[in-house]
């Protein structure tokens, strides 16, 4: 199937699926309904670029490169290229964000998000460049893969960044979430913090505690000289209400045929072409000797001479490198807090501007809240604020967090969902007074205790009374005398 044949079927299809209605609620124990779409929704838009320094192409299938400019659309299978001393950040529909540095090849293999089916499924490919991947609005079913030439990571909830460049070996570092790389040889899972380097697809990943802490430290501050500045993400522009409508309406279409109709428009091209190596190298002087020792092979149980040799040095000649990688830590921790806090809203208000029901909007708040019950009020006020249909009244009664974890104490707010409960509300809840004595546990019978003898004080003898007879006798002694 040509390029332009799979966009025409993707067109017919999504102009069927649009005349679709779904205003009923689902069935209780059946998955969400299908949602109604707007016509100009398209599996392809996954996104929109929020940052774009210098030259900066997007080429999708056969079309000729085009210069990507700020609020443009961003689609399916489109590859990404940056210019020498260009720099760019994309935002997708789920309110995640990708960074690439200069001289960086990216293509965006797929993307499947859908709130009310809390699912959040895509893959990218680096070729070459830095990158820097920010997830943000929280699902049930959420994964994130990014393909390397050494091999692919898997992660989730998570602040990801690398180096992928012909000269070094691939670079991989987890800020926060969880992850786990794989290639042909095995693989190494990684915790929040922890960075690896995998010289090819066919070398065994490295566990993250062999990783030098110089090592880290310098391939860090390199990718961070090479993205856009933090600020960025902060100062992203608003999206205007036709592109949230459309992106909205685009989350609403179920995953399956998000992901049927994706595969319907797929070709299978190479990936972008990269020839010679970039200036990276030069700045990673540590990354390129490890590497050369066989650091980096995750065969090896001991380490020889030279390689001691070499980390002690690396430790003398980085005397900070400790207090860098606390600093990345920490920087990680707070940008995937406000990144969650921004995408959380992103994705609200793009469904606001496209349901067609309170209903719809009322299934999707849910989905919401159970995935994510720490922004329950955030979910809410996004939701009341950002819906534009009818019966927007049944939206006024919050969506409460139906967690087992999340206590109500009496008298006091709960933290999580903001919601306080009344006495009138406990004793609704409570159950019969017969009830709650006849499932009340028997007490065992207390044994009595004899109560431990008071120690008495010796006391002195009363004094002697004399006897009658005795006193009648000393009378008698008394006259005689």
């Amino acid at each position: 199937m040509t390029r332009r044949a799979g966009i025409v079927a993707l067109a017919v299809f999504w102009l069927t699926l649009a005349a679709r209605a779904d205003d009923a609620p689902p069935p209780a124990a059946n998955p969400p309904a299908p949602a109604a779409t707007d016509a100009g929704a398209t599996a392809e838009q996954i996104g929109r670029s929020i940052f774009i320094a210098n030259d900066v192409d997007g080429k999708t299938g056969d079309t000729p490169a085009k210069k990507i400019a700020v609020n443009d659309d961003v689609m399916f299978e489109e590859d990404i290229t940056t210019g020498s001393d260009a720099k760019a950040v994309l935002e997708f529909r789920d309110g995640s964000t990708f960074e690439v540095g200069p001289d960086a090849a990216v293509r965006i293999d797929s993307f499947v998000f859908n709130p009310e089916e809390s699912t959040s499924h895509k893959a990218l490919s680096v070729t070459r460049g830095v990158f820097r991947y920010v997830s943000a609005y929280v699902a049930s079913d959420q994964e994130t893969k990014i393909t390397t030439p050494s091999g692919s990571m898997g992660i989730r909830g998570s602040v990801a960044e690398g180096v992928v460049d012909p000269a070094v070996p691939d670079f991989l570092y987890l800020g926060e979430g969880r992850a786990t790389f794989t290639n042909s040889a095995g693989s190494s899972t990684l915790q929040p913090g922890n960075s690896i380097a995998v010289p090819s697809a066919a070398t065994p990943p490295m566990a993250p505690e062999a990783m030098p802490v110089p090592v880290a430290a310098q391939a860090l501050q390199a990718i961070e000289s090479r993205l856009p500045p933090r600020a960025a993400l902060a100062s992203r522009p608003a999206a205007d209400d036709a592109w949230l409508k459309r992106a909205g309406a685009a989350d609403l279409v179920p995953a399956a045929e998000q992901q049927r109709a994706q595969q319907a428009a797929a070709i299978s091209r190479p990936l972008p072409s990269v020839t010679g190596h970039g200036r990276l190298a030069g700045e990673l002087g540590l990354l390129t000797e490890a590497n050369r020792l066989q650091l980096f092979n995750g065969r090896q149980a001991t380490r020889t001479l030279e390689q001691t040799a070499f980390l002690a040095r690396a430790a003398r000649e980085n005397p900070n490198a400790v207090v860098v990688m606390r600093r990345f830590n920490a920087q990680s921790a707070a940008t995937h807090r406000a990144a969650m806090t921004a995408g959380t809203e992103f994705v609200i208000r793009g469904v606001g501007h496209a349901a067609r029901s309170a209903e719809v909007m009322r299934r999707v708040t849910a989905a919401s809240v159970r995935a994510n019950p720490g922004a329950a009020a955030l979910i809410n006020r996004h939701a009341g604020e950002a819906y534009r249909g009818p019966d927007r009244g049944g939206l006024t009664r919050p969506v409460r967090p139906q967690n087992s974890f999340e206590r109500k104490v009496p008298g006091e707010r709960n933290q999580r969902s903001g919601n306080a409960q009344t006495p009138r509300e406990r004793a609704q809840k409570a159950p019969p007074r017969e009830e709650r004595l006849q499932n009340r546990p028997q007490r065992e019978p207390r044994l009595q205790q004899t109560p431990p003898r008071q120690q008495q004080r010796p006391q002195k003898p009363p004094p002697r009374q004399p006897q009658k007879n005795e006193k009648k006798g000393d009378q008698r002694d008394q006259q005689q005398r």
